[in-house]
């Protein structure tokens, strides 16, 4: 008697699985941090006057950009029409969308300043570093914020999570105020030395500042979209 062959199908619900858009954010944050380090890490040789290899930091930068722009479009083509989230879709998109204005940011920051080498005075490197050194520990800390999600999601925002998370978001807030004060201190610094400096080298002294800055904006805006997920 011949053997009659039965065909395994896989369950329904793995026919319908759909990647975790929660899960999908994580991924997109992923390439922030990974920009933002490189970027960190470029920008400190660059303030102190090493331009020898930002080419190298500008096409990696260029690379991650890009990396997570197929993550963020993968994200918008999949996220299905009805979805059952602590947050409506628009203002899930509204996040996304502020995670990627910092890679935004970063991409445009280098590729200015590998087109025109603008040497930082020395009085002002260390102000400089300072500065993005701050902007670096904004965004690690909405980094840690947004990475709490998965636990915020299995535990069904149990309180502990909750104020793990709001301690993260209050360390954002922390950390991007005393970026914006050092921005300031910054730009004083710049118009003082106004006089000695050509009129395009002040333009462009200001312009780093500016966008190094804006990246610690967008972070707090993540951060502040997080708070309204948990407050409900």
């Amino acid at each position: 008697m011949e053997e009659k062959k039965v065909h395994v199908r896989a369950p329904v619900i793995d026919t319908f699985r759909r990647k975790s858009p929660f899960g999908q954010l994580l991924e997109h944050m992923a390439k922030v941090k990974e920009c933002v380090n490189v970027l960190h890490k470029g920008l400190i040789n660059y303030y102190k006057g090493n331009y020898t290899s930002f080419s190298d930091v500008t096409s990696q930068v260029s690379q991650l950009e890009h990396e997570a722009d197929v993550i963020k479009g993968n994200i918008r083509n999949h996220l299905p029409n009805t979805l059952f989230m602590p947050v409506d879709k628009g203002k899930f998109l509204w996040a996304l969308r502020e995670q990627d204005k910092i890679l935004d940011h970063a991409e445009n920051l280098v590729k200015m300043l590998d087109m025109r080498h603008t040497k930082i005075p020395k009085e002002l490197q260390v102000d400089f570093i300072k500065h993005m050194d701050l902007v670096l520990k904004t965004v690690q800390k909405m980094e840690d914020a947004v990475g709490n999600i998965k636990d915020l999601l299995e535990t069904s925002f149990v309180k502990r999570e909750r104020e793990q998370t709001k301690e993260f978001i209050y360390e954002v807030h922390r950390f991007e105020r005393e970026a914006d004060i050092k921005k300031y201190e910054l730009t004083k610094g710049i118009y003082n030395l106004e006089k000695k400096l050509d009129p395009m080298d002040t333009y462009h002294l200001l312009k780093i500042i500016d966008w190094v800055d804006d990246i610690a904006d967008h972070a707090e805006n993540v951060a502040d979209w997080l708070r309204s997920m948990i407050a409900k």
